[in-house]
């Protein structure tokens, strides 16, 4: 129970996604609202059209959009082409009906990042499906900075910046896995009771509490080292320009494996 509350409480923390939910059938719309706030790791802007989207995107930055492909009026589509117009650079997530997987694969190659059949939705696992989403996207952006940086020349405070976002995504996607993986753990353990033999559960149990804390120590090493590397690109740049660097729990510009019973094709 205390536990449970430490990892809310490290969740509530944690800077929030900021994301578009755009959903036309407003129960579906209600229940993707409010599973992602529930998770603590998101803040939710429901649209119930393509043209509430784009207006919502015009009036602030979003890091992951969530948009259902077929839509009355702008479709899923038509806004997803509106922003590849503005340059917007942000993961979509493709909500598909049953069927619909050919669309999904054509939206993707026009600039979607995953996709979602409706039926494979699980109240559970979606939120880190997104989340896993929005990390891989994050790891992208950092390997084509790494891969610009080396085509050109910038200074060694330029550097230090980039290492410091590239570790900061990797981070990430490994908090996202290690959330997985806890997920699988506290699954397994209410499945234990359900087996017969006592010396197996014993064993399980106790297999599962070693996992719990490699978990801790794994979580608490990869945070040290976050912080390690600010501390080291503050006093590399003190007495120069300093240039902007996101805070330790936030990318900048940020647009986080993922439930293998959730994701289809990937993209990137």
């Amino acid at each position: 129970m205390a536990e449970a509350r430490a990892n809310r409480n490290r969740a509530e923390e944690s800077p929030k996604i900021r994301a578009l939910v755009v959903e036309d059938e407003e129960s579906f719309l209600g229940v993707l609202t409010a599973v992602l706030q529930a998770s603590m790791r998101f803040t939710v802007e429901p649209a119930e059209t393509g043209e509430d989207a784009v207006e919502a995107m015009k009036k602030q930055p979003f890091d992951l959009v969530i948009l259902d492909h077929r839509l009355p009026g702008m479709s899923g589509l038509n806004v997803l082409q509106w922003m590849h117009e503005q340059k917007l650079d942000i993961p979509v997530i493709i909500l598909t009906g049953a069927g619909s997987e050919s669309i999904a694969v054509e939206m993707m190659k026009l600039g979607a990042y995953d996709y979602l059949p409706k039926e494979h939705f699980d109240q559970q696992h979606f939120p880190v499906f997104a989340a896993g989403v929005y990390e891989r996207f994050l790891f992208r952006q950092a390997k084509e900075q790494s891969a610009s940086f080396e085509l050109g020349s910038a200074s060694s405070v330029q550097t230090f910046e980039m290492l410091h976002q590239s570790i900061y995504s990797l981070t990430q996607t490994v908090n996202t896995a290690l959330a997985t993986v806890r997920l699988m753990l506290d699954e397994s353990e209410t499945s234990i009771d359900e087996m017969s033999s006592s010396g197996k559960k014993d064993q399980l149990r106790k297999n599962c509490e070693e996992m719990k804390q490699e978990y801790e120590t794994i979580s608490m090493v990869t945070k040290s080292f976050v912080e390690l590397t600010r501390l080291m690109f503050n006093r590399f740049s003190a007495g120069r320009i300093t240039p902007q660097v996101p805070p330790s729990g936030k990318a900048k510009e940020g647009k986080p494996g993922t439930s293998n019973s959730q994701t289809a094709k990937r993209r990137g």
